[in-house]
């Protein structure tokens, strides 16, 4: 009797597993071009002002511009405010995410494919005297908002993973960063540096980003070049259809 249940439930996962990675609710319209840009998370509930389809695809990959191949020429020129509501509960980390890779494929109708590429990028290692961040185990889920960054050149983690460190420092770099450290668990830290102006005075005033990831954090940022994951459009519309 109970065997005779099995194949009436694996005919439904498909569509249980798309209803979880789907927002219950989700606005979509044309944005004021003079209003900010922004993008904020309350609960289940996020909201993107004044993005564009290209930026949309980009965090709902998590990738950054140089890692999206194929866009076509606009992609970046309509914006559009969103408003999406997940369901009830905390999503695992990484479902918004998803969730918006299958609102961008219902309503911009979005298909994509990804490759592997040889790109440069920078692998985070531990240095060779080991890390300066006290590794431990997760206390609990992530918060929403983990890092801090008051000022240009001062961040903050807490209770990160170092993937997680490696993801923002994708942003800070202005290139991937693929974590390599094999550290596993999470830690606090406080990372200052000073951003590169290519001016004497400035790397006279401090340490650059390089220099402050190995002293501060007891790791390192090696630049190599290898197979990059990359994300590459067949094909998406600009305009989105009706809600």
């Amino acid at each position: 009797m109970k065997l005779s249940l099995i194949p009436g439930l694996l005919l439904q996962l498909p569509g249980m597993l798309l209803a979880q990675q789907a927002f219950e609710v989700a606005s979509i319209k044309a944005a004021d071009p003079d209003q900010a840009m922004s993008i904020t998370r309350s609960g289940n509930r996020l909201t993107f002002s004044n993005y564009s389809v290209e930026m949309l695809i980009l965090w709902a990959y998590d990738i950054r511009s140089e890692r999206l191949l194929g866009a076509p020429k606009g992609l970046d020129s309509a914006r559009y405010d969103i408003v999406a509501i997940a369901a009830p509960g905390a999503p695992v980390l990484g479902r918004l995410n998803l969730m918006m890779q299958s609102l961008l494929a219902e309503r911009f109708r979005l298909v994509v494919h990804k490759e592997s590429r040889e790109l440069p990028y920078y692998a985070l290692v531990v240095d060779k005297n080991g890390p300066k961040v006290h590794v431990e185990k997760p206390a609990g889920p992530v918060g929403q908002n983990p890092f801090g960054m008051t000022a240009s050149g001062h961040l903050t983690g807490t209770q990160v993973s170092a993937d997680m460190l490696a993801k923002v420092l994708t942003d800070q770099m202005g290139r991937f960063v693929e974590d390599r450290t094999g550290l596993a668990g999470v830690f606090d830290f406080t990372l200052d540096w000073v951003p590169d102006t290519n001016s004497q005075t400035a790397l006279d005033s401090g340490p650059s980003i390089f220099t402050a990831v190995k002293e501060q954090l007891g790791l390192r940022l090696d630049a190599v070049k290898g197979p990059v994951e990359v994300v590459v459009i067949d094909r998406v519309e600009t305009t989105a259809s009706e809600n």
